[in-house]
């Protein structure tokens, strides 16, 4: 139960956050950092004091830790969304200061997580050596398969039920019950002999670091910072093969947790044959599990991206890559979403599960240093998983790739070969031939260009154009000719170029400015192939054009493909000296900024993406409104029912092209055609479009007669989008149709 709500306020917590964060690269790295810190102080506290403890404090210990967690998350959406966002006590923080406000915030209750596990490691006592060592890893096991159904369930059922705020009390819920389970425990347990404290314990002596505990203080460190590495590699492979959506997070940390869940119940299954007490034949098992863990890691991508494309009963997965659109269908969705990952994460994992518990079995070998052990190698891991994470982040992703980064990580299974070889498990012959198939199998993973051209389904390397660093992977598929492109962020299809083909997001940007009289300065959320930012710029009156782009390579990648096929279109647009390109997350940006504009315009996710909820939601809208000035229009893609529902809760003016385009103003939008007509037909407007081959007003004339008004400032009486409950991105079943 407790590692259920760890992982349930994980995934929340991190999702209120990002209201004041922002949720792109950075802000997602300084969230799970923090968490990571928080962890780490807990484990590394917890384990000194376990020690210096007897077992019925250290079982009062866990109490008042879940306890302590319990208060935290009660009052959890009150600090993170009421006061660190929507009051904003601190406005527009550099990472450093938005890295210590979440740690502050954070540090409590995570603190308490870590600190947790070192105590309820010392409240029984199962004997010397391996028999505590199995007890710690059961722990560990029903601690993580709690945690992966927690990820699982919180995604997949709760918010989907109840929304963010009310699933936050099922956490609550689970600590309340671990405390009066911890109550019942001990006083049931007042007397056993489980929980007598061995004699003869110390409680000042600080850790002997002997060499062995040293060997497994960089075992765990490398491994926390191998496991995280490997964890970022998956989730981006498997966000661009499977078209990421909201439930994506859910799913995979599901699988990557569950997986490690039942490698370590089969380590504590091992642990008590007769045959594995020798510690030699522990050590043996170890050391193929961590080769085996890397081997498996390297072979499975290899062969996925080998048989893709090339095997014929896989071509409707090929055919799939190719797309731009997420399938959620149950048969497709049960490969994508659960035999892919299975088939990359699940060996792995497992393998991660059962050297922990294998490892355990070795460590622990004086009863008065549990908890310190416990504390302290967990701790380590946690340093290492954080270090893993900045260097995937700022090195691995932009500097070094994802394919090569793939091979580093999974070479130290080679190193680990070596070890087999020293400690004498394996024969000279033997960790030859073992390292002539490790580097065998590292060399049929691509390069970096082929690795992405495979997993994007494109036949021919040049006809991918890809830009890879920390915010994402950007690419435009050419056509064969050469002559046009689909543009695509981590897998999912954005838009197209040129402008002439892509009218819809011309008519985004196009139709508010022609209808506004003076549109001084506009806004757009999302650059993709940049056609919105065209549309916008049709106007001479237009002195600024601010565009909010969360993938910072989007920029690189449209210059690169129009100096390719030579599209100056392209160069125009990125060109023009009204347009600043700020790289943030659009609602952090417009929330952090007292600027207004005359037109703000967002089409950036789809409404079932990952985060699109903060873009669609009612207090979303309300930003944009006041961040509009007098007559200024507020424009956003209109793809869903609830969408408008809750545009018309907040905006008095509101006008509708058909299931594309929503404006809306704090007064009354008058549309005069014959005004709009010269304004998109003559002068600077009729100069702006012909350059990218677009006829502005045939395009406005085919939507006008699907132009209407709505009625603005409607009571909320039927489904709508908030910030704590969103529906769309969750695809919850509309149960209106108004």
């Amino acid at each position: 139960m407790s590692g259920f709500a760890a992982l349930l306020y994980q995934v929340i917590w991190q999702r209120l956050l990002v209201f004041y964060t922002g949720s792109d690269t950075i802000s997602i790295s300084l969230i799970v950092s923090a968490f990571m810190t928080g962890l780490g102080l807990g484990y590394l506290v917890g384990g000194r004091l376990a020690d210096r403890a007897l077992a019925a404090r250290n079982l009062r210990y866990f109490l008042w830790a879940e306890a302590g967690i319990m208060g935290c998350a009660a009052i959890s959406k009150w600090v993170l969304y009421d006061i660190l966002y929507v009051s904003s006590p601190i406005d527009n923080a550099s990472p450093l200061v938005m890295y210590v406000v979440v740690f502050g915030v954070l540090l409590l209750p995570t603190f308490l997580m870590g600190f947790s596990l070192p105590a309820l490691s010392r409240a029984f006592r199962f004997g010397d050596g391996p028999a505590q060592g199995r007890y710690i890893s059961l722990l560990y096991f029903v601690n993580t398969l709690g945690a992966a159904v927690g990820a699982f369930v919180t995604g997949f059922l709760l918010v989907r039920r109840i929304g963010y705020e009310s699933s936050i009390w099922v956490g609550v819920l689970f600590n309340g019950l671990c405390v009066l389970g911890a109550l019942w425990l001990g006083r049931r347990l007042h007397h056993s002999t489980a929980i007598r404290q061995a004699p003869g314990y110390s409680t000042s002596a600080p850790l002997q670091f002997t060499p062995a505990l040293t060997f497994w203080s960089v075992q765990y460190a490398l491994s926390g910072l191998a496991a995280l590495s490997l964890e970022l590699i998956w989730f981006r492979v498997l966000e661009t093969l499977i078209k990421s959506v909201s439930l994506t997070f859910s799913m995979l940390l599901g699988v990557y947790l569950g997986s490690m869940a039942l490698g370590t119940l089969v380590g504590v299954g091992l642990g008590r044959r007769p045959s594995f007490r020798a510690p030699a034949r522990r050590e043996h098992v170890f050391l193929c599990a961590q080769t085996g863990l890397y081997l498996y890691t390297a072979a499975s991508i290899g062969i996925f991206i080998a048989s893709i494309g090339r095997v014929s009963s896989l071509d409707f997965l090929w055919n799939y890559f190719k797309s731009g659109e997420p399938v959620l269908s149950p048969g497709f969705a049960l490969i994508t979403y659960g035999l892919i990952p299975l088939f990359l994460l699940f060996i792995p994992t497992f393998l991660m599960g059962l050297s922990f518990a294998v490892s355990q079995s070795l460590i622990q070998d004086r009863f008065d240093e549990v908890g310190r052990k416990v504390g302290w190698l967990q701790f380590v891991n946690i340093v290492g998983s954080a270090l893993g994470a900045w260097l995937v982040t700022w090195i691995g992703f932009p500097v070094l790739g994802t394919a090569l980064l793939l091979k580093l990580i999974a070479g130290l299974g080679i190193i680990y070969g070596f070890a087999l070889f020293a400690r004498r498990h394996l024969s000279a012959l033997a960790v030859s031939v073992l390292t002539v198939v490790q580097i065998l199998i590292l060399v049929q993973i691509p390069d970096n260009t082929s690795f992405w051209q495979r997993l994007n389904g494109v036949d021919k390397a040049t006809d991918l154009l890809f830009n890879e660093n920390e915010s994402g992977v950007s690419v435009i598929k050419l056509m064969p000719d050469h002559r046009a492109g689909v543009v695509f962020v981590n897998g999912l299809g954005q838009s197209a170029l040129p402008y002439s083909i892509d009218e819809v997001h011309t008519l985004l940007g196009g139709l508010p400015v022609m209808m506004h009289p003076n549109p001084e300065r506009v806004a757009v959320i999302g650059l993709g192939s940049a056609g919105t930012v065209q549309g916008i710029g049709g106007r001479s009156e237009t002195r600024q054009i601010d565009c909010f782009e969360i993938v910072s390579n989007q920029a690189r990648i449209l210059a690169e493909y129009g100096a390719k096929v030579k599209d100056s279109s392209v160069d125009n647009v990125l060109s023009d000296e009204r347009l600043k390109l700020i790289f943030r997350d659009g609602r952090y940006a417009l929330q952090h900024s007292s600027a207004a504009y005359d037109v703000i315009e967002a089409d950036a996710l789809r409404p079932t993406s990952a985060f699109s909820g903060n873009i669609y939601s009612r207090e979303y809208f309300e930003l944009l409104r006041s961040r509009l000035r007098p007559g200024g229009y507020a424009v956003t893609w209109a793809p869903t029912v609830r969408i408008r529902n809750t545009f018309q809760t907040v905006f008095p003016y509101i006008l509708y092209v058909d299931d594309l385009v929503l404006i809306g103003s704090n007064q009354p939008i008058k549309v005069d055609w014959v005004a709009i007509q010269q304004r998109a037909t003559t002068g600077f407007g009729q100069l702006h479009y012909k350059s990218a081959g677009i006829d502005l007003w045939k395009i406005l004339t085919k939507y006008r007669l699907h132009l209407r008004a709505l009625p603005g400032s409607q009571p909320i009486s039927r489904e709508i989008n908030t910030d704590l409950f969103p529906k769309d991105e969750y695809s919850i079943r509309q149960r209106d149709k108004a």
